[in-house]
């Protein structure tokens, strides 16, 4: 779980050195990237996450619903940086805005939490296993490819990467010194971990949940689902500037969607 949470930190770094280093040339295909991240992730849900979160309990479908209206909220307040929504004042014929965008950052953290918390069951999947069949949920079945190297930690990972950079990129915009920039961006890179943390100690914490520690399990994957459902869907189905169709959006997309399928084996 830590390496996991390490590696996704370390995501973020590059995204921010890419902007750093890169400028606005960081900003060039990131249409592109953003579509094949959608695309995979959209494979990812559909492919792994879905019938995973009902083998635990059928309450998932209604906490996809919960997820998705969650990402609706989330997005308002980070005005769309999840799928590259951004306006950057770089050049110098324009005026960089000096207020820090804290309702985005808030909002980014957040969303980056929830996403990863099911990442916490491959590090500990034969414990969280025990754990539900003790409690009766016989049917249950925790899979073990949910830690570093896993779809899911890849999915995300190739989403993070751009959200990283756009981020990295407006807070760069607001004239803040390269510790504040640094230190906002690093902990953005850090709420994976934290997320898995939270939902390992949940797990293991003895607590009577409702419903059993399946029904969370459960819960929990419908919510990283709606979240991610809504961003891949924008991400994805978002027309081109000018509504022109987009050949190198669509290969991206399918390319996405490919590599998903071929997780599958």
């Amino acid at each position: 779980m830590i390496l996991t949470g390490l590696a996704l930190l370390i995501v973020a770094i590059i995204g921010g050195l890419a902007l750093e280093i890169l400028g606005d040339r960081a900003m060039k295909n990131l249409s592109i990237i953003l579509a094949f991240g959608g695309a995979f992730i959209m494979g990812l849900i559909f492919l792994h996450l879905v019938p995973e979160a009902f083998s635990y309990s059928s309450i998932a479908g209604t906490f996809v619903l919960i997820g998705f209206l969650v990402q609706i909220l989330l997005e308002y307040l980070s005005k769309g940086l999840e799928h590259g929504h951004v306006h950057l004042n770089n050049s110098s014929s324009h005026k960089t805005s000096t207020v820090m965008p804290w309702a985005a950052i808030v909002s980014l953290c957040i969303h980056a939490l929830l996403e990863s918390m099911p990442l916490a069951e491959g590090a500990s999947a034969v414990d969280v296993a025990h754990q539900v069949r003790s409690m009766g949920s016989l049917h249950v079945h925790v899979h073990a490819d949910t830690a570093i190297g896993s779809a899911l930690f890849l999915g995300l990972a190739i989403h993070k990467l751009p959200v990283a950079l756009v981020l990295m990129g407006l807070i760069k915009s607001t004239g803040a010194t390269k510790v504040t920039r640094w230190g906002l961006l690093t902990l953005f890179g850090i709420m994976p971990g934290l997320g898995m943390y939270i939902y390992d100690t949940i797990i293991h914490s003895g607590v009577a949940l409702p419903g059993g520690v399946s029904t969370f399990m459960s819960a929990t994957h419908g919510l990283v689902i709606g979240i991610l459902l809504h961003v891949s869907t924008t991400v994805i189905f978002e027309s081109g500037e000018g509504h022109a169709f987009n050949y190198n959006k669509l290969i991206a997309t399918l390319l996405g969607l490919t590599i998903a399928y071929v997780t599958l084996g």
